[in-house]
């Protein structure tokens, strides 16, 4: 069994196993890089490139690859010289991976990119045990959001700095859905917080559960920028009643709506984005909030909240303020 780990693997005999990358027919020489998410090092392959495997006794040889950009929307295509060749994955999968599959009994197989796009190659196994899994992404969504919140006071939610690269992702920041159709590509430096944003053409959603009064943006723009959204006025660079955000480079004011997208006619990496509400999304600190209590009344459910030292019941989206008088 050959098993390849690393670029490092290539082009060498191991266990009587020979893979070798080639230029081939193509215009450039398959190409050494770092895997952006994992660290490790793969091969970036080109149309035209092959792999060849010799060896005897061939049955089974398994790729895992991945695209090279997200400029590349689809693979570039793979052929094999002799018998089956079989994909084990979507190129437009949220994880951006796929697995190629060829069976047969031969000594050699030279396996050639056609067509357009790239690859990335990051394991080979010959003979061998199925490849590593790619497990499906499983993304969050609206319905993971905590809707036992309440709000009560005007505040500024940050979404935290992380990085994404080519393929779809959304995560949770507290009560805030944030969605994404194609990941930043840029990396932070190491005296800068990661990325996070769209490519051009895609959308980046935000959704609460409560009313979003406005957005602002701190992050990088490409000049003659533009954007538009499903809701709200988008300003763009600096917007001074909204200094505190930071220099924000887009502002989406007066969205009114608890879920507002933003389409970008360019790539948008963002950094310190603040979302505004009309209320408190978390309320915290001796002034706030310091509990939610769900009670089960005769004929309604409340939820029992103890706020600025004060019992409050909440039913039907009223708010009700207990004021006991004293019983000796």
């Amino acid at each position: 069994m050959f098993t390849f780990t690393s670029a490092n693997d290539m082009n060498q005999e191991k266990d009587n196993i020979t893979v070798m990358l080639k230029k081939g027919a193509g215009s450039n020489d398959p190409r050494f890089q770092t895997d952006y998410e994992t660290g490790k090092p793969e091969m970036r392959l080109y149309s035209g490139n092959t792999i060849t495997v010799s060896g005897e006794g061939l049955t089974q040889i398994q790729m895992v690859f991945a695209k090279s950009s997200a400029s590349n929307k689809a693979y570039a295509g793979l052929s094999a010289s002799v018998t089956k060749l079989v994909s084990g994955g979507d190129s437009e999968s949220k994880t951006d991976w796929k697995i190629d599959r060829w069976t047969g009994n031969a000594t050699g197989v030279v396996f050639t990119l056609t067509g357009s796009g790239q690859r990335q190659i990051k394991q080979l196994v010959v003979n061998g045990e199925a490849v590593i899994d790619i497990v499906e992404e499983t993304l969050p969504t609206e319905d993971d959001l905590d809707w036992s919140y309440y709000y009560s006071e005007p505040e500024v939610v940050h979404v935290p700095d992380t990085q994404f690269f080519h393929k779809e992702y959304a995560f949770i920041d507290g009560n805030i859905l944030v969605h994404g159709s194609q990941g930043s590509t840029v990396r932070a430096t190491k005296d800068e917080a990661a990325y996070f944003g769209c490519m051009a053409g895609e959308n980046l959603t935000f959704t609460a559960t409560n009313v979003i009064k406005g957005i602002a943006i701190k992050g990088n723009v490409r000049k003659q920028f533009s954007a538009t959204c499903s809701s709200g006025t988008i300003y763009y660079l600096s917007d001074p009643d909204l200094e505190e955000a930071g220099d924000p480079v887009l502002v989406v004011r007066e969205v009114n709506d608890m879920s507002v997208t933003i389409h970008c006619d360019k790539n948008l990496s963002c950094y310190g984005v603040k979302v505004y509400f009309e209320s408190n999304p978390d309320p915290v600190g001796d002034n706030g909030a310091t509990g939610i209590e769900d009670v089960q009344g005769s004929d309604a459910q409340y939820k029992k909240v103890l706020h600025e030292g004060q019992i409050e019941l909440i039913r039907a989206d009223k708010r009700y303020r207990i004021s006991g008088i004293e019983i000796k």
